[in-house]
């Protein structure tokens, strides 16, 4: 191969040249750039996790504030104060039976309490049967919902004891037979089985008696 002379062979050099120039320059700064690129986007991911966590230790005192507040009003009261399963049970099935006779319904069944654990606490749930006419069955439901500890109506289901159509005498109501279930929540004891009934035994006890 004969490569040109004079003039042309002068320019061909130092397009050669240039082009080497080029190739080491290329070489040295894609890789620069690219190493850039890269720190630049891993410093502004750092900084904003340190903006954050910034953000959140500066909302620190607003958060003790908020736990000072709820230690103040004493939140423990809303909760059943035993820990223990059958304890547990036993407390609300103490609540809401007085609650059910003091407003004029009927008891007539209720089953042992059953417990679950839920995001660290234990959720204690009693089925009761009753019978109330319709002003005690809203006096009832009333005191329920309002009291404290905290008690929730979780389902219920309504039953006429009169035929369609039937009219009362004057002055009286006709009951209706209801049965619910009311959950409360209590505090955790993990070195206790939260799986086990709350109250031993199985079935539906039946009471017969009246208003006590």
């Amino acid at each position: 191969m004969n490569l040109p002379v004079g003039l042309r062979g002068r320019l061909l050099a130092v397009l050669l040249l240039l082009l080497v120039i080029a190739a080491g320059i290329a070489a040295v700064a894609v890789p620069a750039y690219v190493l850039y690129d890269r720190y630049d986007e891993a410093q502004t991911v750092a900084q904003e996790r340190i903006d954050r966590y910034r953000r959140v230790s500066s909302q620190r005192a607003d958060h003790q504030r908020a736990l000072d507040l709820l230690k103040a009003r004493e939140s423990a009261r809303f909760f059943l104060k035993n820990s223990a399963p059958n304890l547990g049970g036993s407390e609300l099935t103490d609540l809401v039976r007085p609650m059910l006779e003091a407003n004029g319904s009927r008891l007539t069944s209720i089953q042992p309490p059953t417990v679950k654990d839920e995001a660290g606490f234990r959720v204690y749930s009693l089925s009761v049967g009753f019978n109330s006419t319709p002003s005690a069955l809203q006096k009832t439901l009333y005191a329920i919902e309002t009291s404290i500890p905290y008690l929730f109506i979780e389902n219920i289901a309504l039953r006429a004891t009169v035929p369609r159509g039937y009219k009362p005498p004057p002055n009286q109501e006709p009951e209706v037979s209801a049965t619910m279930e009311v959950q409360a929540y209590g505090p955790k004891d993990a070195t206790r089985n939260p799986r086990a009934p709350a109250a031993g035994g199985t079935g539906t006890t039946t009471v017969t008696g009246g208003k006590g």
